[in-house]
């Protein structure tokens, strides 16, 4: 064995997470024995100040703001991945007789005539076969299909240019919150592993249902963090600003902040909980649909990712409603950080870092020679 093959490292493109209120950029090294945080950047925007913005000026808000972001950290080349938001996106469910390829990914192009209201192409369809499912007398392949419009493809494609950034490929954002959790199923029990991945964020909740390593169920919900602090503030007579910071203050664990006072995380507890009950019915109709499809496909836990993660009223809210434990997600559980700047409280679980983390992981080898701590984020099927 070569004497250097200890010390191999395979540096990942830069992982670049764009949301609704920010930017997230992530860069790791792999190592024969771990994973390391080689850079990390995040930039935050004015509440709306995308939404507020047309095409053109939104791409220069982001390009402006990537390019200082490269500018002051030590990110690697300009190789990236990135991805198009779970609202960007167009995702059926079908149902199709056994295919193999090349005869499944035509017949998915065929379906998505039917069903897409944009002209679908190969390079802008993702196909996943969730498994067979039984559709009276008959068995089938439970098929997912995943595009998205030329227009949102360019333009995202646009803004990379214009921070002269080279796109090793733009992913999906279920895609890549899946793969951050993906590694810890390493074992051969694995395979047949529930896992439930919701992804509070503050414009929107993606739901993700696998089995093993097969996506089976993706969902977008409209309620999130946006609707949580629009109903405190009403129930509390606040402005957006301040239910905002009150909310922050009940889950948010730094040095001079100190916790809010009982009763005022009570008021808040009581103001969201109307909110939560309906984000919990959704989740749990997604649920009832793979107990259904997959034959008594039932979760051990379910593990909540995003900037809203980190609540512990939504935590518990969650887990009383669905009737499952909720666990917040470490998607960098066993990643080095050096001294990567994360913008967060370092004794945090970082969960809002999972889709970057999925996106910096693409292509990315694993290493072999730690043991990947994996039983908080592995479903028992």
């Amino acid at each position: 064995m070569p004497l250097n093959w200890m010390h191999k490292k395979h540096v990942g493109p830069i992982g670049l997470d764009i949301g609704s209120e920010g930017i997230r950029m992530l860069q790791l090294c792999s190592m024969p024995d771990r994973l390391q945080v080689l850079a990390a950047a995040r930039h935050h925007f004015a509440p709306n100040a995308l939404a507020a913005l047309d095409a053109a000026g939104r791409r220069q808000m982001l390009s402006d703001a990537i390019g200082r972001m490269l500018a002051q950290k030590h990110f690697k080349g300009r190789s990236v991945v990135s991805c198009l938001r779970t609202d960007e996106l167009c995702i059926k469910n079908i149902r199709l007789q056994h295919l193999e390829e090349p005869a499944l990914s035509q017949a998915a192009l065929w379906e998505c005539k039917e069903r897409f209201s944009f002209p679908v192409t190969a390079d802008r369809l993702h196909v996943i076969n969730a498994g067979e499912v039984r559709q009276g007398a008959e068995v089938r392949d439970e098929i997912l299909l995943i595009s998205a419009s030329e227009t949102a493809v360019n333009d995202h494609v646009a803004m990379l240019a214009q921070v002269k950034l080279s796109p090793e490929a733009i992913d999906v954002e279920p895609n890549a919150l899946f793969r951050a959790y993906q590694r810890f199923l390493r074992r051969a029990e694995d395979s047949g592993a529930v896992s439930v991945i919701i992804d509070v964020g503050l414009s929107s909740t993606k739901v993700i249902i696998s089995r093993g390593k097969t996506i089976l169920l993706v969902k977008g919900i409209d309620v999130a963090g946006q609707k949580f602090n629009e109903t405190v503030a009403k129930g509390l007579n606040l402005s957006y600003a301040d239910a905002v910071h009150l909310r922050r203050r009940g889950f948010e664990d730094k040095p001079g902040t100190g916790p809010a006072p009982d009763q005022i995380q009570w008021s808040v507890f009581d103001a969201i909980r109307s909110q939560v009950e309906v984000l919990a019915h959704e989740i749990s109709l997604c649920l009832r649909y793979c107990s259904v499809t997959f034959r008594g496909l039932r979760p051990g836990q379910i593990t909540l990712t995003g900037g809203e993660a980190h609540d512990p009223s939504l935590v518990k809210l969650l887990s009383e409603q669905l009737n499952c434990p909720c666990v917040v997600g470490e998607p960098l559980r066993n990643v080095e950080l050096g001294d990567a700047d994360m913008d967060s409280d370092r004794r945090s679980v970082l969960t809002e870092w999972s889709v970057a983390t999925g996106l910096a992981l693409r292509g990315l080898p694993m290493p072999a020679g730690r043991r990947v701590e994996h039983e908080r984020h592995r479903l028992s099927a």
